[in-house]
């Protein structure tokens, strides 16, 4: 005697599925194996059965006015392939190994795009003519994601061109193929990009070192011209002005000069009850214009609390003022309003 069995048990596998079912359904499977032997084997079949994950590898078919999602990856280069030769590639965040920015190295293949981000986040476009005459125009974006769900390829198909098995091979035996050159090229394209970014960074370091290298001759020389000429001072005349709300501006009465550099210092001492705050100081000469200066102060910020005094040294090119003998220091509050003004006299 023998029965017919009905499963629910799915499978991926579309012949496994309906040979099994078959089995189960004819006169050839023994009622004595048992309902639960069955559904025993049927699940140990499915368990067997391997899980389809995500595929690293997509097909997207794009028109002139669609766009397609390319996910990619620090650290992987993703393979952008083309029905057509491409012509041109225009990338809205270019690396650029000058300055250093931009979150994508690109390379162009016969009819590939090699895409590496060097950035663990960020978003971008991609254009991509593809042609004899560059006739045809792809718009993609660019998203970096985690490892896991970049995608590795990306093969692109216009709206006029059919997919399909290669001339003279099986579909299976295309499809080994292409992830066989798929891997090629991606390996490829990885060695590739790592050497395009090994080869930025050491010009960068090699730069970077140079301009170091210079600036340094360039301060060991303007101190050693400095030491010939010896440290000198000038004596100045008492210059002290009092401030509003009880703050009071005092220059030194001497100027040291050190090179063709002269430096002089001022103290703001706050003999109020509120805190002084004050915008920035300005050295002028006898005309009312500007001097080039450094200024130079025991902290940042711009402010001198009740009982306290601020230390600075103001630091001008000697040869610059012009008249040297009516140098005055002004000191501005918000608006560039003039809270006091002291004479330098030289």
């Amino acid at each position: 005697m023998s029965v017919a069995l009905k499963s629910e048990v799915r499978f991926n596998d579309t012949p496994l599925r309906g040979q099994l079912t078959r089995k189960l359904a004819s006169k050839e499977f023994p009622v004595r194996i048992g309902r639960v032997v069955c559904i025993f084997i049927i699940g140990a079949l499915a368990a067997a059965m391997p899980c389809r994950a995500q595929s690293p590898v997509a097909t997207i078919k794009l028109g002139k006015d669609l766009i397609g999602l390319v996910k990619t990856a620090q650290g992987l280069s993703t393979r952008i392939s083309f029905p057509e030769p491409v012509k041109e590639i225009i990338c809205g965040d270019l690396y650029d190994p000058a300055s250093g920015r931009g979150s994508f190295v690109l390379q162009r293949g016969e009819n590939d795009v090699f895409v590496k981000p060097i950035t663990p986040k960020g978003i971008s476009n991609l254009f991509v003519k593809t042609g004899d005459r560059a006739e045809h125009t792809y718009n993609f974006d660019l998203v970096i994601v985690p490892t896991n769900e970049a995608l590795r390829v990306v093969n692109v198909i216009g709206e006029r061109t059919q997919s399909g098995a290669r001339p003279g091979y099986s579909q299976a035996e295309s499809d080994a193929l292409a992830r066989k050159q798929v891997d090629e090229t991606v390996r490829q394209a990885e060695a590739e990009a790592a050497n395009i970014i090994a080869n930025a960074q050491r010009n960068a370091d090699t730069l970077i070192g140079e301009a170091t290298e210079r600036a340094q001759k360039d301060v060991d020389r303007r101190f050693v011209n400095a030491l010939m000429l010896g440290l000198r001072e000038e004596k100045t005349g008492a210059s002290r002005v009092a401030a509003p709300n009880g703050v009071t501006v005092t220059l030194d009465q001497r100027v040291i000069i050190f090179g063709d550099r002269s430096y002089l210092r001022y103290t703001i001492h706050n003999n109020g009850a509120k805190d002084f705050t004050f915008d920035k100081l300005l050295l002028e000469d006898g005309s009312g214009k500007p001097v080039s200066a450094d200024i130079i102060q025991a902290k940042t910020a711009n402010v001198v609390k009740p009982g306290e005094s601020l230390v600075g040294i103001i630091v001008f090119t000697s040869d610059s003022t012009g008249k040297r003998d009516r140098l005055t220091l002004s000191v501005r509050g918000e608006g560039s309003t003039e809270i006091a003004r002291l004479a330098v006299t030289l």
